[in-house]
């Protein structure tokens, strides 16, 4: 049968683990029963806690390590008896001999299951006054085991022996007599869908003389009848009385039989009311102590006042023997007793004299590793806890007689601030997870209020200092008054020297503008020269061309070849050479119109546009000109502007191979991307740029062929138009040959544009 999936769920209570618990220390005290709970994977104290379920997985190791010690193969079925005693039942016990018969029993077992265990379905079904029939549906097949179907059984056999009270507090063995027969026709260990049980017990004496009752009643009054009938009446006077005093005496025997069940009844009702008034007391003050902390905390404003306060409301609300509370010092080297309850004298010499030290790192102690771990402890029994403790001390706890114990971390924002301990000398109940919760709840409100202390300790001494530092700004703010009187009228004459300044520097700065608007002007004038010096070269060849094609038509007249055929063909040709002329118009038309708003263009586009306008004229010079386009990038901004920048540092090149006359001049134009950028380079072998120049080259003005042959100020308006109106980088470098120009622009993403 494959794994059940329910296996690591919680689906047994911890009331089903107690009564074996309960069963090893009555019967089996040699089993120690820390090792038990170890290898099942369970605490003591989780066991103790009605809240909580253990899962099928650490059922079975327990079962299987219980079996192992005691050996006895038969303890699930024993474990069961023994679950229906007063030790392990309780209040529980004390309702159910508050029923009226066993049937009833068995029902209310069958509704109530789903408080036990989640692993199956239990239904009950009377089959007569002495008789029940009990279906187990497991929620998933193949989860239980079969000591868990022995277990059931011993747990019915108990309730039928313990509701004829045929069984006292020490008989819940196998050698016990008078036990009901159990049959189960159906288990699902043997293949079956569900485990069935019918059981079957001896009839009460109630139940005896209530069906004897009846059957008389009948008897006598069919007598009667037919004594009547047949005409006796002597025989019917004496035989009537007769028969109703009969009647009359199994009557009051029946009800006095009903009448000691139902006393036997209430007084068990009333043993489980008490119960259960003793539990809403304990909650009561618990939920009191809550309340009472946080209203009463929050008014203190020194620490120990707060501590004493806490220590007085835990003794008087809480059941355990006495308490005490622990802070580490300013510097957190150690834990100190700050306030306790209950405690003898020389039990608190102790605690103030043991070492609770913090610094070394000793983890012996139960108080120092909780404040360390932030995690609470809890012990119910402190001598057989001893070997799951370990070595760990329990500071003076030995000595005191301390049995049980909680301690649980003060923290406030996350940092440790001491422990909040309770102890019981004298076994009262176990202490539980919820036990647990109260103290972890308590010490986190005092771990607030510790804070709020705190602060306001510090707000008080910032109270403090502030009026003395108040008092102190006084004085200095009158000196500084005096002083800021002198520095006002120190500041009125600086305004006067201020004004005068101001108008100083707007002069300079219309002067600036005006300068800066001839340079414009006259990087336009000097483009200008440049593109008219273009036009003409240009031109020049169209125009010999359309000389020769004039000069030709006389010629070709006198030879006699002058025909349509060679008319229709020149005119072609001279067409052909005026539209050529005049897309060099429209080229240089289009250069010199203003760009008004950025647009995306592709930069070798544009770079080509620029070689078409200086083709000829670098030709006359015998410049080599090379282009070479790794891919076609495209960049946003002013196009005619970008192509100005190109041209400015070709003729820069230009006049570089005419001043120093360079033999086979090249012009090298790479266009590339470099990740998201678009790089263009121009390098030529002119020699390059002296190192002592190459910073001053991108200055207005600055030029190293004199004013009459330049202005100093192609480069500075190329530099302005790439890192400012593009806006790009530019740079400059010498290589082996000459010079190298670098611009950088960003690309425009795919289409964006």
């Amino acid at each position: 049968m494959p794994p059940s999936r329910l296996r690591d769920m919680p689906l047994y209570n911890s009331r089903i683990i107690n009564s074996y618990i309960l069963l090893i220390k009555h019967k089996y005290s040699h089993v120690d029963i820390s090792e038990l709970l170890q290898y099942a994977g369970m605490k003591e104290y989780e066991v103790a806690d009605q809240a909580h379920w253990f899962s099928q997985d650490q059922i079975d190791r327990f079962h299987e390590k219980l079996q192992q010690v005691t050996g006895n193969e038969r303890i699930s079925r024993e474990a069961g008896r023994y679950a229906a005693s007063p030790d392990v039942l309780g209040a529980m016990r004390q309702y159910i001999l508050g029923l009226v018969d066993a049937s009833s029993t068995f029902d209310i077992i069958a509704k109530t299951t789903a408080k036990f265990t989640r692993s199956s379905i239990y239904q009950s079904r009377p089959i007569a006054s002495n008789q029940v029939e009990i279906t187990v549906t497991p929620r998933e097949p193949g989860l239980e085991r079969e000591y868990q179907c022995e277990n059931r059984i011993g747990f019915f056999e108990a309730i039928v022996l313990v509701f004829n009270h045929k069984m006292t507090d020490l008989q819940y063995f196998p050698e016990i007599r008078n036990l009901p027969t159990i049959e189960h026709p159906e288990c699902m260990f043997r293949g079956d869908p569900v485990c069935r049980y019918i059981v079957t017990w001896e009839k009460t004496l109630f139940t005896f003389l209530k069906k004897m009752r009846n059957l008389l009643a009948l008897t006598l009054a069919a007598l009667d009848l037919a004594l009547f009938t047949m005409g006796e009446t002597g025989l019917l006077t004496w035989v009537f009385p007769s028969s109703l005093c009969a009647f009359f005496l199994v009557a009051l025997a029946t009800e006095a039989s009903e009448k000691k069940a139902i006393k036997e009844s209430l007084w068990s009702t009333r043993d489980s009311i008490e119960n259960l008034l003793d539990q809403i007391n304990l909650n009561y003050n618990n939920a009191m102590l809550t309340h009472e902390i946080g209203q009463r905390l929050g008014n203190y404003t020194r620490i120990e006042e707060m501590l004493h306060d806490v220590a007085q409301i835990m003794r008087n609300r809480l059941e355990y023997d006495r308490g005490m509370i622990l802070l580490a010092d300013g510097g957190r080297k150690r834990l100190e007793l700050r306030a306790s309850y209950c405690y003898r004298e020389e039990e608190l010499a102790c605690l103030n004299a043991f070492p609770f030290t913090l610094e070394n790192g000793d983890e012996s102690d139960l108080y120092l590793e909780c404040f360390r771990a932030q995690r609470p402890f809890l012990v119910n029994d402190l001598s057989s806890e001893s070997v799951s403790l370990g070595h760990k001390n329990l500071a003076c706890a030995h000595m005191s007689g301390t049995r049980a114990f909680i301690c649980c971390p003060i923290v406030a924002d996350g940092a440790s601030l001491g422990v909040l301990c309770v102890e019981n000398v004298h076994v009262k109940r176990p202490l539980v997870e919820r036990d647990i919760s109260l103290i972890m709840g308590t010490a986190s409100v005092i771990g607030i209020s510790i804070r709020n202390c705190e602060l306001i300790g510090a707000l008080e001494t910032a109270n403090e200092e502030l009026e003395l530092r108040v008092a102190k700004r006084t004085v200095d703010l009158e000196r500084s008054r005096q002083k800021m009187q002198q520095q006002h009228e120190e500041l009125v004459r600086t305004y006067f020297d201020l004004e005068e300044e101001t108008a100083q520097r707007l002069s300079a700065l219309e002067e600036l503008a005006r300068k800066e608007r001839m340079l414009l002007q006259q990087n336009r004038l000097a483009a200008l020269g440049e593109m008219i010096s273009n036009i003409a070269h240009q031109w020049r060849q169209p125009l010999n061309e359309l000389g020769l094609i004039v000069q030709e038509l006389p010629i070709m007249y006198d030879r006699g070849d002058f025909n349509r055929e060679y008319l229709g063909a020149s005119v072609a040709k001279f067409m052909k050479v005026l539209s050529h002329t005049s897309k060099t118009i429209d080229d240089f038309r289009t250069f010199f119109k203003p760009d008004r708003e950025t647009v995306p263009f592709r930069v070798v586009e544009v770079v080509d546009k620029a070689l078409c306008l200086v083709a000829e004229s670098l030709k006359q010079l015998e410049i080599e000109v090379s282009l070479h386009c790794v891919d076609d990038p495209v960049i946003l901004g002013h196009p005619n502007e970008f192509s100005q920048a190109i041209l400015n540092i070709l003729f820069n090149a230009r006049d570089a191979f005419k001043e120093r006359m360079t033999r086979y001049p090249q012009i090298e134009i790479r266009i590339f991307s470099e990740g998201e950028a678009c790089v263009v380079t121009i390098a030529d072998n002119a020699g390059g740029i002296p190192e002592e120049i190459m910073e001053k080259i991108f200055d207005p003005y600055f030029t190293t062929r004199g004013p009459e042959q330049g202005t100093g100020i192609g480069l500075y308006m190329t530099k302005m138009i790439i890192e400012k109106n593009i806006p790009g980088k530019l740079s400059v470098r010498n290589t082996e040959k000459g010079a190298e120009f670098r611009i950088e622009v960003i690309k425009v993403a795919p289409g964006a544009h």
